[in-house]
């Protein structure tokens, strides 16, 4: 098995537009309307064990809405948490494990935008 880094952007792009209201963006687009959720950075720790290689995957999202206070960031942040253990069907490498390991929430300096965060915690399998 390859590095499964794109197959898993692919699957969680996929399954974040299952759960979501709202459009889902690896890059956001010019004039894009709000809300929508970033698939913002990401940091792996390999994990290895026996003969396989096992990476601990901590990929950040964010969530940007314009919306009066926060409650449709936290709406969204609530559609995402059913994520917790649904499969992931990869193209290469494997998926063992997706949680919400956190999610914070915040209003940005410009008054009108709110923002929230979440961290997955997402195990895979690699050769």
């Amino acid at each position: 098995m390859a590095n499964p880094v794109l197959a898993l952007q692919k699957a969680l792009l996929a399954k974040l537009d299952t759960l979501v209201d709202c459009e889902v963006y690896d890059g956001v687009p010019q004039n894009a309307d709000y809300p929508y959720v970033l698939i913002d950075t990401d940091q792996v720790i390999n994990e290895d064990f026996t003969n396989q290689r096992m990476d601990r995957r901590f990929i950040y999202l964010s969530i940007w809405s314009r919306a009066y206070g926060s409650a449709e960031v936290k709406t969204i942040i609530g559609q995402i948490d059913t994520i917790n253990e649904t499969p992931l069907t990869l193209d290469t490498g494997e998926c063992i494990s997706v949680r919400v390991e956190r999610t914070h929430t915040n209003r940005e300096p410009d008054a009108l935008t709110f923002m929230g965060h979440i961290t997955l915690r997402v195990l895979t399998l690699h050769s």
